[in-house]
């Protein structure tokens, strides 16, 4: 209690602190207000002042100064709408420069003195179309190409007359331009020629600028596309682009703020009063003014203070009237509250706060956990109609996602997922570290959503998460009411089932697999089974590869998929018995224990225990036939002149053809035809190459060939060359060593 007079005193002080912000509060935006009302007064009798001399600089710059060039100029170019007219300028439309060059002297006096006549007037030209030849107020081209100005009158034919345009001259000053087609009136697009006259843009400025009252003003004009035409004071690009950007606006007025001129007024007139389309403007700055509205601010100001001292008085007593009741009350909660704070740096509103802040979060925790409880047992079908269920959006479709976190947790998930700009709304329920359901609304006005355009967001999450989290995911079937969401789920859970066939990290959709062929393949497991039983190790891979092949290239349900399998490891287990391999390779639960993950596992799980049933078969019978092969194989040795078969040797073994046939591939790994055929050419090379004395002939004999030709045919399809150029070859090879 001892810290209490400081605090009441601390207290009693904010409460005073407090209404009188209020009252600061309440007189800024009275006092703001009127400030600005008188301030508007001030923007508006300057708009106005500007208007009406901006009306007076139109009429000045279109209707006198501008106008004398254009009534010049035209009454000097109608001299050639009669065609009997003798004057020069008409005479020389319609001739070459050729045998007329006193008329042209006469012409270029004329322009001299209408130049002169006319003040401002920079230059007078005209451009003869049919000689081709340009004439000026002092000069004279007998080909347009040698005048300063051709790209200009290049482009004549290209250009509205009887329109001012502005242009810079050769000489890189700029001026106002007026073109008039000769003869005057013509209305075809090929006249005869051109007159246009120069006026120097820095005349026009000065005699625009006689007609402003200060120099604190500033003039424009802008053409029909928004570019400045005129101005009678310097102003920057800044300057120039706020006042373009105001004149698009639409407003006539306009305040504007610029870091460097300060703030002034714009006032414009549109193109549609200006007989060339042409948009006037002027800026005036505001402190350049001292209006009546000047003394209303400073009214205003003092008013302000006047109230803002009542205010104060009126704050002291309300705050004293209202922090007696108050006093008790805190006492109150003091002896009722003794929080662990330090006196000295906590009171009871503090502790009051601490308190309700704890209490508003432990709510907003709570109700999360509620939140995210009831969306669960929502997701697995476990309760409806819950608080918060009823909280979904509703007037759409519903769409669950099942998720299998293979790295990383549901919540990271969660989060992740939450930071992605998503098409279309949803909802990331966690259910537990390692499952997670994403539940989609989808607009019932629209078709229903391509489950590609879900599993195509999934592909770019995985992208993106790769590294921190690895996942794969089922995607359930739409449905119209909360109430079906579980049954979506399910479907989705069940679609993920698939991974066995496509690995863990797959997005597997129900509307794929629910076409898939629901009856298992029709394959013979005899094939399996006897070449399993032969030892025959490389034909045991060629079936199993087939088998997989069949399994993932005929899309069918993971059921038939199984059944399969099963069958196949049941055929295995036959053998196993038949073979009577029990105690190398017990087949109790061998099924289980083949069964891996996925497909691709299970097979090579499958091969793996196949391959070694083969070899084992394979080594525990080749060498039981290995003696009586190699006996064979010395006999077609010594005798590889003579006719051999099958049948011989049978009778040289004992056997029966085919049986000789069999183990001759299993021991040599080649049939018996290509071991004769292999034996006897490569004899009949090396006779070749060693004993020049014999010929073709009798080395085909002496390795079994009756016929020559068919000696040439296959000797050459092994070598590549005929018997001769072998021989030859072999021969020249031997003399370069």
């Amino acid at each position: 209690m001892k810290a209490l007079p400081f605090y009441r005193n601390t207290f009693f002080t904010r409460l005073i602190l407090s209404f009188t912000a209020l009252a600061v509060v309440l007189l800024g935006l009275t006092g703001g207000y009127l400030y600005t009302q008188a301030n508007q007064m001030m923007v508006d009798e300057i708009a106005r002042d500007s208007q009406r001399r901006l009306v007076t600089a139109k009429d000045y710059v279109e209707r006198t100064l501008l106008r004398k060039y254009e009534e010049n100029l035209q009454n000097k170019a109608v001299t050639t709408i009669l065609t009997r007219n003798s004057s020069n300028l008409n005479y020389l439309l319609n001739n070459s420069w050729s045998e007329n060059l006193d008329r042209i002297l006469s012409l270029q006096q004329d322009l001299e003195i209408f130049q002169t006549t006319i003040e401002g007037a920079s230059n007078l030209t005209v451009y003869f179309h049919q000689g081709n030849y340009v004439v000026t107020s002092d000069l004279f081209f007998e080909n347009p190409e040698n005048s300063t100005d051709f790209v200009f009158i290049e482009g004549l034919p290209q250009m509205t007359p009887n329109r001012w345009m502005i242009r810079t001259l050769p000489d890189g000053k700029q001026a106002m331009t007026y073109i008039v087609k000769l003869p005057y009136g013509v209305s075809g697009p090929s006249p005869k020629g051109y007159l246009y006259v120069d006026v120097d843009q820095e005349y026009l400025k000065q005699a625009v600028s006689k007609i402003m009252h200060s120099s604190f003003e500033r003039f424009y004009i802008f053409d029909a596309n928004g570019n400045l035409i005129l101005q009678t004071a310097g102003a920057n690009s800044e300057d120039v682009g706020l006042i373009r950007q105001a004149i698009r606006s639409g407003k006539t007025v306009t305040q504007i703020n610029d870091s460097l001129s300060g703030t002034f007024v714009l006032s414009h007139l549109a193109g549609q009063e200006s007989e060339h389309s042409w948009t006037y403007a002027m800026d005036r700055p505001m402190d350049s003014f001292v209006l009546d509205s000047k003394k209303l601010k400073t009214k205003i100001f003092a008013a302000c203070c006047l109230v803002l001292l009542f205010g104060l008085a009126v704050s002291y007593m309300i705050s004293k009237r209202f922090y007696l009741p108050m006093k008790k009350l805190i006492q109150h909660v003091r002896h009722q509250y003794q929080p662990g704070l330090n006196p000295s740096h906590a009171n009871e509103y503090m502790i009051i706060g601490n308190a309700l802040n704890f209490m508003d979060q432990k709510i907003v925790s709570l109700e999360s956990q509620a939140k995210k409880n009831e969306m669960k047992n929502l997701v697995m079908g476990a309760s409806l109609g819950l608080e918060h269920v009823d909280g979904l959006q509703q007037d759409c479709r519903y769409q669950l996602v099942h998720i299998q976190l293979i790295e990383g947790d549901s919540e990271k998930l969660k989060l992740r997922y939450e930071q992605f700009d998503r098409p279309v709304p949803c909802e990331v329920v966690c259910l537990n570290p390692q499952e997670a359901a994403i539940i989609y609304f989808l607009d019932l006005r629209a078709a229903e959503m391509d489950d590609g355009m879900i599993a195509a967001e999934l592909d770019k999450i995985q992208d993106e998460v790769r590294g921190e989290l690895r996942f794969g995911a089922g995607i359930g079937t739409s449905v119209l009411s909360p109430e079906k969401i579980p049954l979506s789920y399910r479907v989705a859970h069940q679609a993920y089932r698939y991974r066995f066939m496509y690995g863990h990290e797959a997005i597997i959709s129900h509307s794929k697999i629910s076409a898939f062929d629901p009856k298992p393949p029709l394959i013979s497991l005899d094939t399996f089974q006897n070449t399993l039983k032969a030892g025959d190790v490389e034909s045991v891979n060629q079936f199993i590869d087939k088998f997989a092949a069949v399994l993932m290239e005929r899309n069918m349900q993971l059921e038939s998929v199984e059944l399969a399998l099963l069958q196949l490891v049941s055929a295995l287990y036959e053998t196993i018995i038949e073979l009577e391999l029990q105690q190398i390779i017990p087949p109790s639960n061998l099924f289980d224990e083949l069964k891996k993950d996925t497909l691709a596992d299970t097979i090579a799980s499958i091969r793996s225990l196949s391959e070694r049933i083969g070899v084992h078969v394979r080594d525990s019978v080749k060498h039981k036939h290995a003696e009586v092969i190699f006996k064979l194989k010395a006999y077609i040795d010594e005798h590889l002149h003579e006719d051999l078969s099958l049948n011989i040797l049978s009778d040289v073994a004992s056997l029966a053809p085919a049986y000789i046939s069999t183990l001759f591939g299993e021991v040599m790994n080649e049939s018996f035809t290509e071991y004769v055929t292999r034996i006897r050419l490569e004899k009949a090379a090396r006779l070749l190459q060693e004993d020049d004395k014999l010929s073709v002939t009798e080395i085909a004999s002496l390795v079994g060939y009756r016929n020559l030709q068919y000696f040439h045919v296959k000797f050459k399809a092994r070598f590549g060359i005929t018997p001769v150029r072998y021989r030859q070859t072999k021969q020249t090879s031997s003399a370069a060593n």
